[in-house]
């Protein structure tokens, strides 16, 4: 699985204005080397990389070199890469298209004759039209270039729609931006992660948000204000000094009433907060429409870690525990061995000591819901449903509701054979799971269908990326991140898994057994086999609750609304 480079180095300081030759000055043969980031910044910085023109004389193959190389050049609409086009060609192809995220390294140009090129390149991942982001793993592509003479010099008659980017340059010509969506009860804020280039992003955005609608896997799990017949008017979303974004809507948006355009408002403003936005005007043939941002459920998680001890049940606060009242007993009483506690606190899913599943509740004590062999640790969804499935059954997933209802969730990992971990979001529209098919382990997504809150099946899966090594346990680390605890021949890797893009790898304590989520994306924490708890400092491993020998780490779902 790839890991992104995350930052490139620079020496100039004024990155929001800075503009870099892709080709002049700078080597031509090799790919951008990464360096360190910038201190307190994890995002690129804003940079435009400026294409170099065909030169006078270029061979067939240079003049395919070139142009791949102004791929990374986005402005003018690719304006410099055209310039490698015959006057023909510039009209049919299609830059945005699609991204091929490729190895620099394993590139090959090859002339097949009859004026032709061939590049071959091992596929990382692809960006489609609408900046969906699809892990290929290392797929092997071919993509053939017609060669033509034009006024003496040699120009491509024909081109693959699309650009090619190798990983360093992507991470610096894209971005990802989260469009907004909701749940279908219209309380959570439901990111759908896209790649977009950073020339005027809020346009990209704004336009995807309006008229693409979600991604393919979560149709039917997320809802969305905007009506069909809205869409942008004009063709750019201009961006003020003080970061408002002018969003000029199709005439269809005076029909709105006030609750939906405040949806709608609230779906752009926190799409477009990733390409610094801060507020949103709606208009419509420039009149202003009165709208305000609703206010939404948040995802965050207590900041206290959720432990089980020798002691009884809680939130850990130095050597202090902070019991959540009954449900701590009724935690204690059934022995858990696994512990996922709904956002409320006044519920919880368990795997006890006899391999069963429970629930657990505040005012009733716990009682087995699922005894069925080999069971996996469970999770609780928005609606209190607990999730049980086998091992060995990843078709077999059940829920099992508060008031002693059960439905099996039709359509759950086809294909599957093995399942080893499974966690629903914390606002209840999508489910993530370790699965294989008997080969290597991957990290598959699926959102999840519901009638009347009852959830009763899962949407078309979508895989996010293998796995090194042994799946061990995984968590949502935040609305778009899960991360996953991975055995590689006796070595614990932590997988933090973008959903909708690429994956960072990092080392891990030894012998790590559970994952569970802080705040912060890239600081989970984890529980070895001893015990011992962990939470990331930079980039060290340090003991969390030195005094205290952990005997399960448990996760929770939000916090009390």
């Amino acid at each position: 699985m790839r890991s992104p480079i995350r930052a490139l180095a620079v020496a100039i300081a004024t990155a929001s204005a800075l503009m870099l030759s892709a080709c002049a000055g700078l080597p031509t043969s090799g790919p951008v080397n990464p360096g360190l980031p910038l201190e307190g910044d994890t995002r690129p910085p804003d940079i435009s990389l400026i294409a170099d023109p065909p030169q006078p004389g270029a061979t067939p193959q240079e003049i395919v070199e070139g142009f791949i190389r102004a791929g990374s050049g986005t402005r003018g609409e690719w304006a410099t890469a055209r310039e490698y086009l015959t006057a023909e060609a510039r009209e049919t192809w299609d830059p945005s298209a699609n991204v091929t995220i490729d190895d620099f390294s394993q590139r090959e140009y090859v002339d097949a004759g009859d004026d032709t090129i061939v590049l071959n390149v091992t596929a990382q991942a692809t960006v489609d039209e609408v900046g969906a982001y699809d892990d290929l793993g290392g797929d092997d592509l071919e993509l053939r270039f017609g060669l033509a003479q034009e006024d003496g010099q040699w120009r491509i008659s024909e081109a693959p729609n699309g650009i090619v980017l190798d990983d360093a340059r992507f991470d610096v010509v894209f971005r990802s931006y989260a469009l907004a969506y909701f749940d279908p009860t219209w309380t959570y804020l439901v990111p759908d992660v896209r790649w977009f280039t950073t020339t005027n992003p809020a346009t990209s955005v704004a336009s995807a948000l309006l008229e693409s609608g979600p991604s393919p896997w979560l149709s039917g799990a997320v809802a969305t204000a905007v009506p069909e017949d809205v869409t942008l008017a004009a063709r750019t979303v201009p961006v003020r000094d003080d970061g408002t974004a002018q969003v000029e809507l199709t005439p269809g948006a005076l029909d709105l009433d006030r609750e939906t355009l405040d949806r709608v408002q609230t779906q752009l403003l926190e799409s477009l907060v990733g390409a610094g936005v801060t507020a949103v005007q709606l208009t419509v043939d420039g009149q202003p429409l009165p709208a305000s941002r609703v206010e939404t459920r948040s995802t965050r998680v207590p900041p206290q870690p959720l432990v089980l001890v020798e002691e009884g049940f809680g939130f850990l606060s130095g050597d202090a525990l902070e019991p959540i009242g009954e449900l701590s007993e009724a935690i204690v009483d059934a022995g858990p061995t696994a512990v996922q506690v709904s956002a409320d606190q006044d519920a919880a899913a368990l795997l006890r000591g006899t391999g069963a599943v429970a629930r657990a509740d505040a005012a009733t004590g716990w009682a087995d819901v699922d005894t069925r062999p080999d069971l996996i640790a469970p999770t609780i969804d928005t609606g209190d449903w607990v999730w049980s499935v086998p091992r060995s059954q990843p078709q077999a997933l059940r829920a099992f509701g508060p008031e002693g209802a059960s439905v099996d969730v039709a359509a759950a990992w086809p294909d599957a054979t093995r399942i080893s971990s499974m966690e629903v979001s914390r606002d209840g529209t999508r489910v993530a799971a370790v699965v294989s098919d008997g080969g290597p382990p991957t990290v598959w997504v699926a959102g999840v269908i519901r009638d009347g809150g009852v959830p009763v099946r899962l949407g078309e899966p979508w895989m996010l990326g293998s796995l090194p090594g042994t799946g061990t346990d995984m968590a949502w680390l935040d609305a778009t991140h899960v991360g996953i605890v991975s055995d590689v021949a006796g070595d614990t890797n932590l997988v933090e898994q973008l959903v909708g893009g690429p994956a960072d790898i990092v080392t891990a304590p030894a012998a790590i057994t559970t994952i569970a989520p802080t705040n912060q994306a890239f600081v989970p924490r984890l529980l070895d086999a001893r015990g011992v708890l962990y939470v990331r400092r930079g980039t060290n491993w340090g003991n969390a609750a030195a005094d205290v020998p952990v005997l399960v780490l448990a996760t929770v779902q939000g916090t009390p609304g």
